[in-house]
This record gives C-alpha cells, sequence and structure tokens, in this order.
C-alpha cells in the first residue's frame, strides 16, 4: 500500500503534469505522488511544518493500492544509481528542472515511476514513489479517512494555532 495526504475532495490519485512537483512529465503524461508510510505522506504534505488545525481539518489520509503491483520503479537510491551520476540532488535540488529531466529519461526508458527518498522525511531510506500515468486524475481504489492532529504530531510536525493579531507585529 502506498500512502497519500490532500485536501478533502481531492483526487488522490493525481498526476500532475504543470511543471510544479519535482519529477512532474510533460502532458500529456504526469506523476502521482506518494510516500510508503504515513510519517513520510505526512511530512511531504505539510513540508515538515508547522501546520495550524485548520490545515489539519482540511486534509485526508489516503492508503491506496496501484493497479499494477508488479510497475517497473527506477530505484534511485540503489548504489548502483550513482553509476549514471545521480545523486540525492534529485530529491533536493531546486528549482525542479533537473528532477524532471531525470523523471523524462526514466520514462523514455520504460519505468512507470521512481523510488526515492522524500526530501522532508529525514529517516535515510527510499519512503517515495512518484508514479508516471495519463496526466490529469484517475478513480483507482483506495481508502480514505480524515486526517488527525495525532497523525501530524506523529510525524514530528508541530500543529499550532494561529497567532492572534495582537501578537504579530506588522512592518510596512
Amino acid at each position: 500500500m502506498l500512502v497519500r495526504v490532500c485536501r478533502r475532495g481531492m483526487l488522490p490519485w493525481w498526476f500532475s503534469s504543470d511543471g510544479s512537483g519535482r519529477f512532474d512529465l510533460e502532458a500529456p503524461n504526469g506523476t502521482c505522488y506518494l510516500a510508503t508510510d504515513a510519517f513520510g505522506a505526512v511530512r511531504e504534505a505539510s513540508r515538515a511544518g508547522p501546520v495550524t488545525p485548520a490545515w489539519v481539518a482540511q486534509r485526508d489520509i489516503h492508503s491506496l493500492a496501484p493497479p499494477d503491483l508488479q510497475a517497473r520503479l527506477a530505484a534511485a537510491t540503489r548504489a548502483g544509481a550513482g553509476a549514471y551520476g545521480l545523486t540525492k540532488e534529485l530529491v533536493t535540488i531546486l528549482p525542479y528542472d533537473q528532477s524532471r529531466r531525470w523523471a523524462a529519461a526514466f520514462h523514455r526508458q520504460g519505468f512507470a515511476g521512481i523510488r526515492h527518498e522524500l526530501r522532508h522525511d529525514p529517516r535515510a531510506r527510499p519512503s517515495g514513489v512518484a508514479l508516471f500515468g495519463p496526466a490529469g486524475g484517475a478513480s483507482w481504489p483506495g481508502n480514505a479517512r480524515a486526517l488527525t492532529e495525532g497523525d501530524v504530531v506523529s510525524a514530528g510536525v508541530p500543529v499550532l494555532p494561529v497567532p492572534p493579531s495582537a501578537a504579530v507585529t506588522i512592518i510596512d
């Protein structure tokens, strides 16, 4: 199973092609960003926070199973990947131009996605999966439930109230 946190009411199987994601393919293809567990999914969705209680209340956590469980993924964390010039910059470099070029190359070589580390996950393990597919939404199976503050705190992300306006100094 794979995990994704997204805004309530949004399709969890969304394949982005607008260039806003690290491994976005160009249309008509796209990339769906997932994690191997709730810890990674929460950290990526929150960008490691902090977040507000309202942010939490507006999101669901999805357990998802892709239709092709035998998909061939490019293993970006294997020692052999270094022979091709791959480094950890793949998941940290900004802007995303170089990461998108790697994704396009993997796609051209017939890979169905990339198994990689997540930028906001401090664990040294491949906790991210970027799947390739047609751009837009897909109606594949999955289970959703409301994200809780406990889920978020368990991922090491602080949940903090918005400070009252009297506590904020506005600088013009």
